[in-house]
């Protein structure tokens, strides 16, 4: 009992809840592209397949691994005496703020291809806050805090993205329009940008000697982009097929559907409201008990054991999206958003618990020396393959409807359970050390 009450009170420690704050200011960028965006370009009038199409945007986060080496290897001019973490999250978060204001000053309705622009910018610079972030949540914890530190990212991730962003920014778009929603929610993100700036410190790690892009270009070029791949392949050498598959297709059931999400639940009949309470702050609140409950099994169980649960929920939580959409065809509208409850409470608490899981696992990867430039790479492996197929999602629901959908987003999620089965039993231990 005693080793429980420990563990949660290390979730209370001053760099621990650092991570809190990071975890918000991540969130709220993402979570503004996300729901609300796809809400309001339904409501404008945009087709499925247009909005299925725009969820490629996030590809933006998991290729961020592609300048991730200029985040962790190039001083800033004027703000690198700040700090090489600190410098680079300043400017991510000043131009992540311009680019919040600017989507809301664009009308879909009118402006169409430009506000798509904005929100690919906001996105590229948000995945580079992001990458200063991932370091930060590693860097700012001993590695016996791996865990709790990824479940107060996740807390702090939910609260920004989905109860503010979503939640807020649903009622406000729905009350005051999605402009004014959009400076609002811009305005509270620079202030708390402005707070984490002076709370909290450059944390101490691991620096290799600095080479200069300018004088020494081959040399920087291996160091940045090479070295830290060649490193991941040393240290895991014949486990590394395994480990590259397992963070491939992870999260690959959960992330196919989401696109469709939106669409799906205004084509049901939910209003914003509706959605916003229900998906968004009741999802949220069941999100975060699967967070900690995350945390807490993997301290307790292990993480290998984990890992497989975690794939097998995420695949079966799909599949009672397929009895709500039976129930659209039902006359009684009450029953529908009675199980919507369920639905969102099952499959929230599978997110945060299979967040919380994933994290983990990826940050005990990662070497101490190559910190953002690994985590953005197996990121990059873990996303990439889900947006893709998540492009097609608004073709596949015009094709198939949502019943066949909702089949084959679960069944995308076979090949994780079957590679977190092997780790599991193979006994497999993947760790930075």
């Amino acid at each position: 009992m005693n080793a429980w009450v420990i563990s949660l009170k290390a979730y209370l420690k001053p760099n621990l809840l650092l991570i809190v704050l990071l975890g918000l200011l991540a969130g709220i960028p993402y979570g503004m592209i996300l729901d609300p965006l796809n809400f309001w370009l339904s409501k404008s009038g945009v087709d499925r397949a247009s909005i299925g199409l725009l969820s490629l945007v996030f590809l933006t986060y998991a290729f961020k691994a592609l300048w991730a080496p200029l985040v962790d290897r190039i001083q800033l001019p004027f703000l690198k005496r700040i700090g090489q973490r600190k410098s680079w999250l300043v400017l991510a978060q000043l131009l992540s703020f311009i680019f919040l204001i600017a989507i809301g000053m664009n009308d879909p309705k009118q402006n169409l291809e430009l506000l798509v622009i904005c929100v690919f910018a906001l996105a590229f610079f948000s995945a580079t806050q992001d990458i200063c972030i991932d370091a930060l949540r590693i860097e700012l914890v001993e590695k016996e805090e791996l865990g709790q530190a990824a479940a107060n990212y996740q807390l702090g991730w939910r609260v920004g993205g989905v109860w503010f962003a979503q939640v807020v920014g649903f009622i406000l778009g729905g009350t005051i329009g999605y402009s004014n929603a959009y400076l609002i929610v811009a305005l509270v993100f620079l202030s708390l940008s402005v707070f984490i700036f002076f709370k909290m410190p450059e944390p101490e790690r691991i620096v290799r000697p600095y080479i200069s892009v300018f004088s020494h270009p081959g040399r920087w070029l291996k160091d940045s982009f090479v070295d830290p791949v060649v490193d991941l392949y040393d240290r895991y050498k014949s486990e590394v097929g395994l480990l590259l598959l397992l963070i491939f297709f992870y999260r690959l059931s959960d992330m196919y559907l989401g696109p469709m999400a939106m669409p799906f639940y205004r084509e049901m009949g939910f209003t914003e409201i509706e959605v916003a309470l229900v998906t968004n702050f009741f999802g949220t609140a069941v999100t975060i008990i699967g967070v900690f409950a995350g945390g807490l099994l993997v301290h307790r169980f292990g993480l290998e054991i984990n890992l497989f649960y975690g794939a097998l929920l995420t695949a079966l939580t799909n599949l009672p999206f397929v009895y709500l959409n039976y129930l659209g065809t039902d006359l009684d509208p009450s029953n529908e958003l009675q199980f919507l409850w369920v639905v969102i409470g099952m499959d929230n608490f599978t997110q945060g618990y299979v967040g919380t899981i994933a994290i983990t696992f990826i940050s005990r990867v990662v070497s101490p020396s190559f910190t953002a430039t690994q985590y953005a790479l197996l990121v990059l492996l873990g996303t990439v393959p889900s947006r893709i197929l998540g492009g097609s999602s608004g073709f596949v629901v015009n094709e198939f409807g949502y019943h066949d959908f909702f089949l084959i987003a679960c069944a995308l999620g076979i090949p994780a359970i079957v590679l977190s089965y092997i780790v599991w039993k193979k006994k497999l231990i993947f760790s930075s050390s």
